[in-house]
């Protein structure tokens, strides 16, 4: 048992601890053009993870798929999204640079998580980043349009990759 709790000591307190004395004596940097340890990444990550899988367990998007869905989604995600995010054959100009963590391209690599996660992270936003929430500005179903067509964005069907892949559609 206290080979267990030494091994344990070693594997998951020690770097945690290392890590709190990095960031408490200043030696740990808080730009957003400073490219993270693979440490900071990693848990970040992970807490996220486990954080939006928490949340969403049992959420189902109560949005159908149609054309007109994702014709609705794609339109706000223009409008709202795409200055950050991108669009097809244009990724954002500052929301490529300069951003901790880096602004996902979604015209280029689609989102990597269900739906309702997806949801979430909209209407909620995500601390110490630039994702804010738009609770206050969207209605939910508004919010499940745009994640609907996010979660389609690389498989739609021909008439909506027509106007999503035609500037100003």
């Amino acid at each position: 048992m206290g080979r267990f709790l030494a091994i344990v000591a070693l594997v998951i307190i020690l770097p945690v601890a290392a890590l709190g004395v990095l960031a408490l004596t200043g030696h740990l940097s808080f730009r957003a053009t400073a490219k993270p340890s693979w440490i900071e990444s990693a848990i970040a990550m992970r807490a996220l993870d486990a954080r939006l899988d928490h949340e969403a367990r049992g959420m189902k998007n109560p949005v159908k798929t149609t054309d007109a869905v994702l014709l609705a989604g794609m339109k706000m995600y223009r409008n709202d999204c795409a200055g950050c995010h991108g669009s097809p054959g244009k990724p954002s100009e500052w929301g490529t640079r300069d951003f901790y963590p880096p602004v996902p391209q979604f015209a280029d690599e689609p989102p990597d998580m269900p739906a309702p996660q997806m949801f979430l992270v909209v209407k909620h936003g995500i601390r110490y980043t630039g994702m804010g929430g738009w609770e206050a500005l969207a209605k939910d179903e508004e919010i499940w349009t745009v994640v609907t067509f996010l979660s389609h964005i690389h498989d739609l069907p021909p008439s909506v990759a027509a106007a999503w892949t035609r500037a100003g559609g």
